[in-house]
């Protein structure tokens, strides 16, 4: 019954990505306009709303493979967990990328809080010290730390500071959790 549950939550987030997009295709303006924009006070919205808006189909599929298994593998672990780390995820990262990021730039896309899951769980077993957790933690780095590499290189037009800030921010999701029961 979790297992569906979990299935049916992962789904509706990433369908409610893949609606937004298609609305801003439909609409006579970009919502991606709309994004994290960096010390620009009009735009700390933008924290919450960002990791919604996609630049293109492209960019859109590069992020739902990830954030449907992440999430999936967090949500299976633990669901209140999971929402309590996606919370800190977003309004931290979004508020270092806000305070650190490049200005004159504009921050979209869900890789900061993919790169904030595998944050999450690649320290969830290191924290928590629980067998679950562990085996979580060591799949995951296995399967996703090649991923923090990107964190090594600057590729101009992709948030390098939403990808670090995220995966930060998944590390302090996990160690502010440490002590919840489950």
């Amino acid at each position: 019954m979790k297992t569906r549950q979990n299935l049916e939550i992962v789904t509706i987030i990433v369908a409610i990505l893949w609606l937004v997009h298609i609305v801003n295709l439909a609409l006579p303006f970009d919502l991606s306009l709309y994004g994290l924009r960096p010390q620009h006070l009009g735009s700390l919205w933008g924290i919450l709303i960002s990791p919604f808006l996609h630049a293109d189909f492209r960019h859109l599929i590069a992020n739902t493979g990830a954030l449907f298994v992440l999430l999936y593998v967090s949500l299976s672990f633990n669901r209140k967990l999971t929402f309590k780390a996606l919370v800190i995820i977003i309004l931290v990262g979004g508020v270092l990328v806000w305070l650190f990021g490049k200005r004159h730039t504009i921050h979209i896309g869900a890789s900061g809080v993919i790169f904030g899951l595998i944050g999450f769980l690649m320290f969830l077993g290191l924290f928590r010290r629980e067998w679950t957790a562990v085996l979580i933690s060591v799949v995951i780095s296995i399967l996703y730390g090649g991923a923090l590499l990107s964190l090594l290189i600057y590729i101009p037009g992709i948030s390098w500071t939403g990808h670090f800030f995220g995966f930060i921010s998944g590390v302090l999701a996990a160690w502010l959790t440490k002590n919840r029961r489950i």
